[in-house]
């Protein structure tokens, strides 16, 4: 047993050294942190050609001869636009948050801490003086908290990106490039200031398909970018708990050790 546990503890100490693991990671905090970029940047552009379109002169006329302005016909559109907005940069925040995490967790101080306490932990296993219950059982915590600190947010990226990709990733692409196609109507009425009657039905169906678009976009983005940190941030608290409050049987420990 003595030996599994030398074996286990010197791979994790030799693993925190991988700089293919922060690399990667670091790859897939860049494509997270590119769609988010994207998404608002496309609801920005729509943000200020609807604006536009709201202070021109474009009209439809419906029934009687009653006229709308177009700014009118898209204002729900703009007011949704403008929330979705709002929760992309509470994304990129939290994003920005996760990559914090990553260069703690990638820092010098963290992979030293790390391996010093794995140090200490095989000495506590082979060195007879040092075979205590309690000098192990604090080590081994130690080891743990600091593995917690070098690659919780490592899981966490890689687990998130495999979430996005099973759940969103399709979504994300067809809601993305309508939401393109969609800014690059609106430009050409807003240039041509066309009269809109033999556009409304085509208009008033494509808002539509927007609005669900924009609200899917907004549970992906509210799921993978708020609600799953908070998850992870809870989880990893409850667990760095788990770690300090976790007893062993003396006698247990003592005949593994001795194993």
């Amino acid at each position: 047993m003595k030996i599994i546990l030398t074996v286990v503890l010197a791979l994790l100490g030799t693993l925190s050294f991988s700089i293919n693991v922060d690399e990667s990671a670091m790859l897939l905090y860049d494509e997270s942190f590119d769609r988010a970029i994207y998404a608002f940047a496309i609801a920005k552009g729509l943000n200020a050609i609807i604006s536009v379109i709201q202070s021109s002169e474009v009209s439809a006329s419906f029934f009687l001869g009653a006229t709308v302005g177009i700014g009118q016909i898209v204002d729900p559109i703009n007011d949704l636009i403008e929330r979705f907005s709002w929760i992309m940069l509470a994304s990129t925040v939290s994003i920005g948050i996760q990559k914090l995490l990553l260069i703690l967790g990638k820092s010098l101080f963290i992979k030293i801490a790390l391996s010093i306490s794995v140090i200490i932990s095989l000495l506590t296993i082979w060195i007879k003086k040092l075979n205590l219950t309690f000098t192990f059982v604090f080590s081994l915590k130690i080891v743990l908290f600091f593995l917690v600190l070098r690659f919780g947010a490592i899981i966490f990226i890689y687990s998130t990106q495999m979430f996005f990709t099973q759940v969103y990733a399709q979504q994300y692409a067809s809601s993305t490039q309508f939401m393109s196609e969609y800014k690059v109507e609106l430009q050409e009425i807003q240039k041509k200031k066309q009269n809109l009657d033999s556009f409304w039905s085509k208009i008033e169906e494509k808002m539509e398909v927007f609005s669900e678009k924009i609200i899917k976009l907004i549970t992906m983005f509210v799921v993978t970018t708020v609600v799953l940190p908070l998850l992870f941030l809870w989880f990893m608290l409850v667990f760095l708990r788990w770690i300090f409050n976790l007893k062993f049987d003396s006698d247990k420990v003592l005949i593994l050790l001795n194993k």
